[in-house]
């Protein structure tokens, strides 16, 4: 995730990510936990920005679920395939 701060074009924004990514280190141990980690990372973004925080406990209701579980994408060689569920 690290790298995602060298992305922003403003060195103010890119240095506070890498600080709120050092405050807030990755939790990716599953779709759920790693959605839930994206959802407090923007929040404390939010907040130092003085906008609203979003309700992670509505992540899945707003953005919906991706279930790869029940094979909405297949890995097949080197390339991804997307499938509709």
């Amino acid at each position: 995730m690290a790298i995602m701060s060298r992305m922003y074009p403003c060195k103010d924004c890119a240095d506070h990510f890498k600080e709120v990514l050092r405050a807030n280190p990755v939790q990716a141990g599953s779709q759920a936990e790693f959605s839930q980690w994206l959802c407090h990372v923007h929040n404390v973004v939010n907040r130092s920005l003085g906008k609203l925080i979003f309700p992670c406990e509505r992540v899945d209701a707003r953005w919906g679920k991706l279930e790869c579980e029940q094979r909405a994408c297949d890995v097949q060689g080197d390339t991804t395939a997307f499938h509709k569920v």
